[in-house]
């Protein structure tokens, strides 16, 4: 795991670079059951690291994308369920907005791309971000470590210059083998799984496209 996170470390929210554009990717929700209908989080890393940078001024718009399955269709997309939360943080609804429903990284890169060309951004010659041809907005892109050089990948073929920012580390800093650590365990194999598994993503996406 700790390398397909790619030896990356955890920035300060103040030293990050400005953009034209915070974007937070969806983690994935449980809807939990009974009659409340509660959308809990499987991660909330994410959420929050969107949120410090905004509130660290390094850009004036958070974009949180629509991830929704097909499997849960009841499940509000958990963009729209984001921007009331930031709000209550103190992130104005102007500064924020989410995509329509996405179900995995490639299109959320596309309906991230597409709404950036549509909100009028601008840079500092005062080109607008329509002009794609001329001017490519920059986002901070807040996902997962693991996730984070196939998210890269996927937006930067969207026409965007990506500024990542990674969150979630799912290995501790310092952390040193054990004898332990070489013990059959659910957890680890969990782990295993899912680091196995976004190295296959970049694989498929580099040989699709």
């Amino acid at each position: 795991m700790r390398y397909t996170e790619g030896y990356q470390e955890r920035a300060l929210a103040t030293n990050a670079p400005s953009a034209d554009a915070i974007v937070v990717l969806s983690g994935g929700r449980i809807l939990a059951p009974g009659e409340a209908k509660v959308s809990e989080w499987d991660g909330a890393n994410r959420f929050y690291g969107g949120v410090e940078l905004f509130k660290a001024g390094k850009a004036p718009l958070i974009v949180f994308t629509g991830g929704w399955s097909p499997l849960k269709p009841e499940a509000t997309p958990e963009g729209d369920l984001l921007l009331s939360y930031a709000n209550a943080l103190g992130v104005p609804w102007q500064n924020m907005v989410s995509t329509g429903k996405v179900i995995n990284t490639k299109e959320e890169a596309k309906a991230v791309s597409e709404l950036l060309q549509g909100v009028g951004l601008k840079n500092a010659n005062g080109i607008s971000a329509t002009a794609v041809d001329l001017f490519k907005p920059r986002i901070l892109l807040v996902t997962s470590a693991y996730h984070m050089e196939r998210s890269t990948y996927l937006f930067e073929r969207q026409n965007l210059i990506v500024i990542p920012f990674p969150v979630d580390f799912q290995v501790s800093q310092g952390k040193k083998l054990s004898a332990i650590d070489f013990l059959p365990s659910a957890k680890a194999l969990s782990v295993s799984e899912r680091s196995l598994r976004e190295l296959y993503g970049r694989i498929y996406y580099k040989l699709i496209d």
